[in-house]
């Protein structure tokens, strides 16, 4: 059974990927665990197995239950199994990672705050986690509503393709989702180009997954051209790799590695870490 963290602050962004999570574990019989982490000292020598010891405690998971219940009944979502837990301290993200190992999470969902660029998006703090995280992230955008996950996109550079395709594949296999493996090229109309992309195609295509070759504008970035078509064709998720060797912030949502581009989606990424370095496709 697949084991999801979910992080809340009880902030109404959160709320996002609450949703996102229970729509997730009900199409794929995933455990939910939503997490929060309570600022202040820790007590070292607090029991959590002896009870009634620290009524802080059982006060800060009653109020995370409240949150959580609220949610299922504004929203009426289907039920699934889930747990609460609450920690005190003060490095949040450290603690997050550290909890995600401890209890061998799958993924761990985050929610964002809106649109504009991406570092408005995600925060500083969000951005940092998803650099250091080793666990697969999903990135629930505030704007999220509650859809099936049945349409399933893969953002690549072709580079790594049989590794990642592989990946994805099987992410998407509980849902019985399609993948649509998407490549942006300025070359594209060149003939080389485009029998080097039809052999790709011809090897990799299956049952459930297709190729979209795209023309990219030599002024646009990659998420220039990956949101126009979003906003087309709404896909359920979209999944991009990270590169160990290069910022995916910096790869994927900056011209010329200067100016950052605006990225306002009502789509979850799903952020995945490849640690191989091939060669580039071209």
């Amino acid at each position: 059974m697949r084991k999801i963290l979910v992080t809340t602050d009880y902030s109404t962004n959160s709320k996002a990927g609450v949703r996102f999570a229970i729509q997730f574990a009900s199409q794929s019989s995933a455990e939910i665990i939503f997490y929060h982490v309570h600022e202040g000292v820790a007590d070292n020598n607090w029991n959590p197995k002896k009870k009634n010891e620290n009524p802080d405690h059982d006060l800060r998971l009653e109020k995370l239950h409240k949150f959580i219940n609220s949610i299922y009944t504004s929203s009426q979502l289907p039920l699934v199994k889930f747990r609460c837990v609450v920690e005190v301290g003060f490095d949040t993200n450290n603690m997050i990672l550290n909890f995600a190992k401890q209890c061998k999470a799958d993924y761990i969902c985050i929610s964002t705050r809106g649109g504009g660029t991406l570092k408005k998006l995600l925060g500083t703090t969000t951005s940092a986690l998803i650099e250091k995280s080793t666990t697969p992230v999903l990135v629930v955008p505030k704007t999220y509503r509650i859809k099936p996950i049945n349409e399933i996109w893969y953002s690549s550079d072709l580079a790594n393709l049989k590794s990642e395709l592989t990946k994805v594949q099987k992410f998407a296999l509980p849902f019985k989702a399609n993948i649509h493996v998407y490549y942006y090229d300025f070359m594209i109309e060149v003939d080389e180009i485009m029998n080097k992309l039809n052999k790709v195609a011809a090897k990799y295509t299956t049952k459930g997954t297709y190729f979209h070759f795209k023309k990219m504008k030599i002024d646009h970035t990659i998420s220039h051209h990956l949101q126009n078509d979003m906003t087309k064709h709404k896909p359920s998720l979209v999944v991009l790799f990270t590169k160990q060797n290069r910022s995916w912030i910096d790869r994927l949502f900056y011209r010329n590695n200067t100016k950052e581009v605006t990225f306002d989606t009502k789509t979850p990424l799903l952020i995945l870490k490849n640690i191989f370095t091939n060669k580039q496709f071209r």
